[in-house]
Order: structure tokens, then sequence, then C-alpha cells
């Protein structure tokens, strides 16, 4: 019984102390300004240096989204957008690049197909 008595005192110190350790506030310094000189990065190539062509018929960690009228799926596949008929059939890129390209979802008249780049 002494030793529970022990533990529950030894918290009451201990457990308040550190709740003040946690809360303090913390010190930010809002004059700091960023020094970085970025002009310097305007002239990037942005072009891939090699191409990949790849055959596939199946796909993990795709997101899917099926048109309002039920006749065609669009999906991502390694940073590209893709369609392909409801029935089934041969899938047609939509996007293409060096950007990557998910979460597929056509607009709500399915005339369009919204996604993340």
């Amino acid at each position: 019984m002494r030793k529970y008595i022990f533990i529950l005192l030894a918290l009451a110190f201990v457990l308040p102390t550190m709740a003040q350790q946690n809360l303090a506030p913390i010190q930010t310094d809002s004059i700091k300004k960023d020094t970085m000189v970025y002009t310097k990065f305007t002239s990037l190539p942005l072009k891939p240096e090699r191409e990949v062509k790849f055959n596939t018929k199946e796909g993990t960690w795709m997101s899917v989204d099926v048109s309002p009228d039920g006749n065609t799926i669009a999906f991502d596949l390694m940073g590209d957008i893709y369609t392909i008929p409801a029935a089934g059939g041969k899938a047609t890129q939509i996007t293409k690049g060096i950007a990557y390209e998910t979460h597929p979802r056509f607009s709500p008249d399915g005339k369009k197909i919204l996604f993340t780049s």
C-alpha cells in the first residue's frame, strides 16, 4: 500500500512539471527574412532525360472515378491520367509529361476531368 501512495505522490509532482514544460510558448522570430537568391534557378531545364515505355494489365494504389453517365472510367497510373470504357477495352492516355498527376474526378456534367498535378 505504501508503494502505491509513493507512486501517486511522485506522479502528482512530476506530471504538472512535465505539462508546464510542454505548454511553454514557442518563440518565433517574424523579422527574419529568406535571404536565398532564387534568380540563379530560373533557367533549370525541365526536360526528361529518357523515356520509358511499358504495357500493363494491372496497377496498385490507383485513384478511380466513373463518369456521371457510367460509360467511362478515369484512373491514374504511374503519374498520368487515363480513361477506359466501363465495358472494357483499351485505355487512352489523357495526360503525359514530366508532371505527376493523380486523383482524377469527372465534373458533374461529365465533360471535364479534374486532377491533382
